[in-house]
């Protein structure tokens, strides 16, 4: 009768342990998740605010070169159309990012990364040979 007891014991220990584990594993899950949540919308913050001080900088230049004389005005406005573009392919690129879901976009950030790196390169190179 007493092992049966000291065995009755042992098993109620380990399935408490057990449970107060899938509590802490639960726990951890929920946190990590909060984490990732975070991590999403700061990063969309960033991005849009990347976004917007892009767009102001390119409106900029484009108030610029519409007092430019005609010559001058022939290789900016093709360089304003490929920066319009390539603001085009970043925007896009946020607008499915702000409509992911939680898990989806990870996956979706290099592509961001590389839509908004693309903007800032067309941006500075058309800036620079603005200010020639």
């Amino acid at each position: 009768m007493k092992e049966l007891t000291l065995l009755l014991a042992i098993a109620l220990l380990i399935s408490l342990s057990g449970v107060s584990r899938k509590s802490a594993f639960a726990q951890q899950t929920n946190e990590q998740g909060e984490t990732a949540s975070q991590q999403r919308s700061q990063y969309q913050e960033r991005t849009e605010a990347r976004l917007r001080e892009l767009n102001r900088k390119i409106d900029s230049l484009n108030a610029k070169a519409s007092k430019q004389t005609a010559d001058a005005r022939k290789e900016l406005d093709r360089q304003l159309a490929q920066l319009d573009q390539k603001r085009d392919v970043a925007q896009r690129q946020f607008e499915k990012l702000k409509n992911s879901s939680q898990e989806a976009w990870r996956d979706m950030k290099p592509g961001i990364d590389l839509a908004m790196r693309d903007l800032q390169v067309a941006y500075r190179r058309a800036a620079a040979d603005f200010n020639k």
